[in-house]
Formats: C-alpha cells, sequence, structure tokens
C-alpha cells in the first residue's frame, strides 16, 4: 500500500497545481453539468441546491420604490410581467427562468401584476441581460440608472456536449 501512495505521488505531483487543477477540474464540471449540480451549496446566503434547470437567482437592491418586469423575447406583443417590487433600500431575491432571452424593465410608478409593451409612463430603465443556469445575478437601481452584475458565474450547459465530442 505505501508503495502504491509512492507510486501515485511519483506520476502526480500533489504540489503541482496546473496539473491537479486542468485535468481534475476540467473532470468536476462535466459531471456537475451531466447531474445539473451549480457546484457549490450555497452562495451570499442564497440556497443554490434549490434551483433547478433553467433558473437562476436574481437579487436586487433598489434606492427607491420601483417594479421589476420581464418578458420572454419570444413572446410576440406579450405584456411585461411583474418579477418583484423592491422597496429603498431592502434587497430582496427571487429566481428567474433562463431558458430563454428575457427583455426587463424598471419602472418606479408601476406594481400592477402585468404592464403592456408600450407603456413608457414612469419607465426608468430597460435591458435584456445575459443569464444563465445556476447563476446569481445582481440588479442595482441607484438613481436614474440600472445594472445587471454576475454575482456568480452560470455553469457551462455545453460542457456535456463538448466532453462526448472532445473528452480529454
Amino acid at each position: 500500500m505505501n508503495e502504491s501512495t509512492v507510486f501515485i505521488n511519483d506520476v502526480v505531483d500533489v504540489n503541482d497545481t496546473d496539473a491537479r487543477n486542468d485535468t481534475w477540474q476540467w473532470y468536476k464540471d462535466v459531471v456537475r453539468t451531466w447531474l445539473e449540480d451549480p457546484g457549490m451549496e450555497e452562495h451570499n446566503g442564497l440556497n443554490l441546491t434549490a434551483l433547478k434547470m433553467d433558473q437562476a437567482y436574481m437579487t436586487g437592491l433598489s434606492d427607491r420604490h420601483v417594479g421589476v418586469y420581464s418578458v420572454s423575447d419570444d413572446c410576440f406583443r406579450c405584456p411585461y410581467e411583474l418579477q418583484k417590487v423592491l422597496l429603498p433600500d431592502l434587497e430582496e431575491s427571487w429566481i428567474v427562468n433562463t431558458a430563454r432571452r428575457t427583455s426587463w424593465r424598471v419602472y418606479t410608478t408601476q406594481d400592477d401584476l402585468y404592464v403592456s409593451a408600450r407603456n413608457t409612463t414612469g419607465l426608468l430603465c430597460q435591458m435584456r441581460p445575459e443569464m444563465g443556469q445556476f447563476g446569481v445575478y445582481r440588479l442595482n437601481v441607484s438613481g436614474e440608472e440600472c445594472h445587471v452584475h454576475t454575482s456568480k458565474e452560470p455553469v457551462n450547459i455545453y460542457l456535456r456536449k463538448l466532453s462526448i465530442l472532445f473528452p480529454k
């Protein structure tokens, strides 16, 4: 048993971070993708294991009362649907669907369940953030600006397909 340990240590230097990180990380990423695993249980207090396929977390913080709305880009003439009402200086989190690209709007005067795409009364900003499965995103609304930042990168959903075509 001791000889095996010496042999393994001779072949792969456990202190060689390049060899360890490169191959091992690639296999871990492939397995996580196959199992739909976000790679960690928690990020900034959010339970990532609660997310299902094609879902991510959005956290929002605003300096005023706003309504956050979204609509799938695949939906023709659909109204924007309320995702969350953000109260001043109170951080909120919610789950978003990442299966399809989505357009987002933030309104200062709306908190109805649906808003027509033609309604621009109180429209503070409009955006099309790129979001992926098991990612964590942060919406900051301050002054007259809105920004979406990635807090945790999403998993690479195409990695499993590449692993079949190009095994390491």
